[in-house]
């Protein structure tokens, strides 16, 4: 395990956190101008909606299989890999924005891409924390990735509607190219981090190892429930939640400006329940928290159904999102004290799988 500092003095916990808030920091921008901009061109909430699932659908083509490939290939190289390529995505649909050449199906084969990318670099991240920080600190090490993955979404809305206010909402696909490619070079700094789940012994044939690791998941009780929950969950909760565009443009008749404000509640919310679950996580209360956190995730969705301001959506969205840490952290934690490295990447996959790929059912 590289615990240690890099040779630049500097720990590889901090590079891999500065990356993935530039990396999280560019996808919240695209998410808004890319829902925006689809609504905008389209008019229809309908093809907005089936816009969004195809955001979600490569984590149900290439969920499992990611988490494969994770577990032979090097996790840093996974990471830069995923940042450089949605930076070159974007600086195409950049120029082709320009042109006007970039219609409602162009932008969602962008957002495929994107997500595609987002496949590889979202369990890859998972996985590589326990190779940077001592298994006692890893409570706490997941907390600070999910306060900067929170930062970014607090950041995000708010950077978008400063950019779409600026130069318009086609302005925000450069501008996350740039975020992509800091990100990469951020992630060039971990040097040889990676390789550590591989060890020595020769890799067994691609069928057979990815038959073993399926067999040894399902075999395992505590990850079955832990996936069924999350799936459970999130096929209630998302699709609502991704239908925020809809609300502020129809219910509030209010401009992107204002989507952008009422997403960033998720980032305020959001930090407030990392640096809160940080303080009450304990070792004998993550399967509690989880169980309970997942129940108010539910529940606090609720007062949507009232909402007829502005105001009134944001404070709902920030009590809501308050919850969220209080399941991703506990279960991220959970997984990685119970499953060993080398089969880590499967895990965090299918979790990313069951997230994504239940989303796009919701949706």
């Amino acid at each position: 395990m590289t615990s240690g500092r890099t040779r630049t003095g500097s720990s590889p916990f901090a590079f891999l956190w500065a990356a993935q808030f530039l990396s999280q920091l560019g996808d919240s921008i695209f998410q808004v101008a890319f829902i925006w901009l689809v609504l905008d061109i389209t008019g229809s909430k309908t093809l907005t909606g089936l816009a969004a699932a195809m955001a979600y659908l490569p984590s149900l083509l290439f969920g499992i299989a990611a988490g494969f490939l994770i577990d032979r290939w090097n996790r840093r190289r996974v990471l830069a890999g995923a940042d450089l390529a949605r930076a070159v995505l974007l600086v195409i649909a950049s120029v082709l924005l320009l042109q006007g050449r970039l219609n409602a199906v162009g932008l969602a084969a962008v957002a495929f891409g994107m997500a595609t990318a987002s496949v590889l670099f979202n369990p890859a991240r998972d996985s590589l924390l326990p190779e940077l920080v001592p298994a006692s600190r890893l409570p706490r090490a997941n907390a600070w990735v999910q306060l900067s993955q929170q930062a970014a979404w607090l950041a995000g809305p708010l950077a978008a509607g400063a950019v779409i206010a600026a130069a318009g909402v086609r302005s925000a696909f450069p501008f996350c190219a740039i975020l992509f490619g800091a990100s990469f070079g951020f992630l060039a700094l971990l040097g040889g981090a990676g390789r550590a789940h591989r060890g020595d012994a020769p890799l067994p044939g691609l069928a057979r190892d990815f038959l073993d690791g399926m067999r040894w998941v399902l075999a395992d009780r505590t990850l079955v429930v832990l996936l069924l929950l999350t799936a459970l969950d999130n096929l209630f909760i998302m699709g609502p939640g991704l239908m925020t565009a809809v609300l502020v443009k129809d219910t509030l008749h209010l401009d992107a400006k204002a989507f952008a404000i009422a997403e960033s509640a998720y980032g305020v919310g959001m930090i407030l329940g990392s640096l809160l679950v940080g303080r009450v996580l304990g070792p004998a209360r993550q399967g509690w928290i989880l169980l309970w956190a997942i129940a108010l995730d539910g529940f606090t969705y609720v007062p949507l159904y009232f909402c007829r301001s502005l105001a009134f959506l944001y404070v709902a969205l920030l009590l809501h999102s308050i919850v969220i840490p209080f399941i991703t952290v506990p279960r991220a934690v959970i997984l990685q004290r119970i499953v060993p490295p080398a089969r880590m990447g499967r895990v965090f996959s299918l979790v990313n799988f069951t997230v994504f790929g239940v989303t796009a059912i919701s949706v």
